[in-house]
């Protein structure tokens, strides 16, 4: 994608931000044809708003390869916080895991392997709330949606776990609750099996590029479906025996 592409793309989203005023869609020759493209318009919205890349959300799909949306800054939360949504469209959760860099991971160009990455990260509960600047979320081509950061509104993170490794992470109990109310309770939901592959997969991709620094995060999906709420809502996703995430959303 040119540059100039990237950048009438990136204002769009900051428009639709600023305003409140979701996009039918993204004009045919702004829009990404693939993940390397979804990225840089990311990294251009970046750059138009003044803020910084705290770390990323990672998916992978079947016909784009590895999809990386970026957690901006100003929209990192820890366990407890109120977060107001009077400017959301729509308010999605996810229960997740997620992996805190404590060793930076640079550039090189050997692979990096799993006991490397897994010597690297310390793991913690987190759940990812989703947004949309397009009108229509569902009806919206996964691609262009990448290129809004992925729907990424706010990551809030819970607890780390120094005696993660004890744990099979694949396997985990996860029982996310609105309101008080348990809307679902699942073992061994997450998408790709193991959430440390994703994290590898994002370590491996950026190896060629920037690498990844101390303290930035990777989040790498959902054990619990994508759960629209209200927007004034309390939220707990809890894994049993590793760690809990509270939240309240207030509009």
């Amino acid at each position: 994608m040119e540059s100039e592409a990237a950048r009438a793309a990136a204002k769009l989203f900051v428009q639709a931000r600023a305003t409140g005023a979701l996009l039918d869609g993204l004009p045919k020759g702004l829009r990404p044809r693939d993940a390397r493209d979804a990225y840089a318009i990311q990294l251009e919205t970046i750059r138009q708003i003044e803020d910084n890349i705290a770390g990323w959300k990672v998916a992978l799909s079947n016909e784009y390869g590895l999809l990386v949306g970026a957690l901006i800054g100003s929209r990192m939360f820890e366990t407890g916080a109120t977060i107001p949504t009077s400017d959301m469209a729509l308010v999605g959760v996810e229960a997740e895991i997620a992996f805190r860099f404590d060793k930076a991971l640079p550039p090189r160009e050997r692979p990096y392997d799993r006991g490397e990455i897994a010597a690297a990260v310390t793991a913690f509960p987190a759940v990812e709330i989703l947004d949309s600047r397009f009108r229509d979320y569902e009806g919206t081509p996964v691609i262009d949606r990448a290129a809004d950061f992925m729907s990424n509104s706010a990551f809030v993170a819970g607890r780390p776990r120094d005696d993660w490794r004890s744990f099979d992470l694949g396997k985990l109990e996860a029982c996310l609750r609105i309101d008080g109310t348990e809307v679902v309770r699942l073992v061994g939901g997450h998408a790709a099996g193991d959430p440390l592959l994703p994290a590898i997969a994002l370590v491996n991709q950026f190896r060629t590029s920037n690498g990844v620094s101390t303290g930035q995060v990777v989040t790498t999906g959902s054990y619990t479906g994508l759960q629209f709420v209200r927007k004034t809502s309390s939220v707990q996703a809890l894994f049993e025996g590793f760690g809990v995430v509270d939240l309240d959303l207030l509009s």
